[in-house]
């Protein structure tokens, strides 16, 4: 894999739903006998926040177990977040770190507030995840805001650590900004916390892949295809994750099990008989990426890989040739015309051969082609292999015809 599939994380985000947007700020009840606290929660009407936070503090080092004073202190913070939204990104995670830790203790010293405090940081988090998708929006004209959407988003994780839809888009956020490692590790923990969206899997695949961990991308895609055994795309990425560590062997074994269990499964075949191409077993290949195209008639890839194991059979029997052709020369003074003839008779053979295989390369190729141009894929390859099938069973003016195709022809469209 030479670059990022980008097409995929390039979409609009999840948005989070629930209606909480809406949510009036509510604290505890009743009046305090502290009168630090009663000054604070004026001072919070009057959007006093230094004086109201003051105030907290006086409260908790006079009783350092007062959770009515943590959880007004969490409120005041809500309320400064809410109403100054141009607060530098920085100071907004110290201060979202900071209301969180005022919530959390308020619940630990008082669990009765749980209730009231979680509904604090729902509120907390929209807030957050809201401002995620707005910068979001915004940097499709100005991509410096994916950057400020990424950290909206991975503020509303502080939020709501079990949140996987903000993991998710705090990744597509740095994705867009063109931050590939720094979106794994959110990747990961959106998958650990119950993303299930195929998406996410073949994406993390995809960025381990590129930064050369493909055991990573195996671990993931493994688990990705317990979910969604039946999808294209994920096979072909998981045979790829297993070519490039080095575990064709492990694959093939893999593959050829679930041929066995299920024979007429053309991804099963397909990815089998590709694994079988790779390894250079080319007769066994041909068997299972014929049975894919008939499992499959449009199947693209199959008809790709199946020219290729004809034109990668057919160079193995020109090596042969050509080996066979050496030895002639070099040792003809001392055989007999008899031993000539058989050399020069099995070298024919292997010559028809030769051309034999590349004219069965050139029908699948075709239409591989034809497949791939109608979904609007690269076939540049196709049409160089083909050219080497024409060029080989001498049908010059087909492959003059490729040749522009192929990305053969010289400056001056010779």
């Amino acid at each position: 894999m030479n670059a990022l599939t980008c097409r995929r994380w390039k979409h609009a985000l999840g948005l989070f739903t629930g209606g909480l947007l809406a949510l009036v700020l509510t604290g505890a009840n009743g009046c305090s006998s502290d009168p630090n606290i009663e000054g604070a929660k004026l001072d919070l009407r009057n959007k006093d926040y230094a004086r109201a936070l003051e105030n907290v503090e006086k409260a908790l080092q006079r009783n350092p177990q007062n959770a009515d004073a943590y959880e007004l202190k969490g409120r005041i913070i809500l309320d400064i977040l809410s109403n100054q939204q141009n607060m530098p990104l920085e100071a907004r995670r110290d201060t979202v770190k900071a209301m969180v830790a005022a919530f959390q203790k308020a619940i630990e010293l008082n669990p009765k507030l749980r209730e009231d405090v979680i509904n604090q940081l729902r509120f907390a988090f929209v807030r957050e995840f809201q401002n995620g998708v707005n910068a979001f929006n915004r940097g499709r004209e100005d991509s410096t805001y994916f950057v400020r959407a990424a950290t909206f988003f991975e503020l509303a994780t502080l939020i709501q650590p079990d949140s996987a839809g903000a993991y998710v888009n705090q990744a597509f956020s740095l994705l867009n900004a063109g931050r590939q490692s720094e979106s794994i590790a959110p990747l990961e923990a959106a998958i650990a916390k119950g993303e299930t969206s195929l998406d996410a899997y073949l994406i993390l695949a995809d960025l381990y892949r590129f930064q050369g961990q493909p055991n990573k991308a195996i671990e993931v895609l493994e688990k990705a295809r317990s979910l969604y055994p039946d999808n294209a795309e994920l096979q072909s990425q998981l045979l790829n994750a297993y070519v490039q560590a080095g575990r064709t062997d492990e694959a093939m074994s893999i593959y050829g099990q679930a041929v066995a269990q299920e024979p007429n499964n053309k991804l099963y075949r397909y990815n089998y008989g590709s694994l079988l191409l790779e390894a250079g077993r080319y007769d066994e290949a041909i068997e299972h990426l014929k049975k894919a195209i008939e499992l499959d008639p449009e199947y693209a890839n199959a008809y790709y890989n199946l020219g290729a194991a004809y034109i990668n059979k057919a160079v193995d029997v020109n090596e042969k040739a050509i080996a066979l052709d050496d030895s002639l020369r070099a040792n003809r003074s001392q055989l007999s015309r008899e031993q000539q003839q058989q050399l020069e008779a099995q070298i024919d053979q292997l010559v028809r051969e030769r051309r034999a295989l590349f004219a069965e390369a050139i029908p699948p190729l075709e239409r591989a082609r034809s497949l791939m141009e109608a979904q609007g894929e690269n076939v540049a390859g196709i049409c160089r292999a083909l050219f080497q099938a024409y060029v080989q069973t001498d049908q010059t003016d087909k492959a003059q015809a490729v040749a522009s195709c192929a990305g053969l022809e010289d400056n001056n469209g010779n």
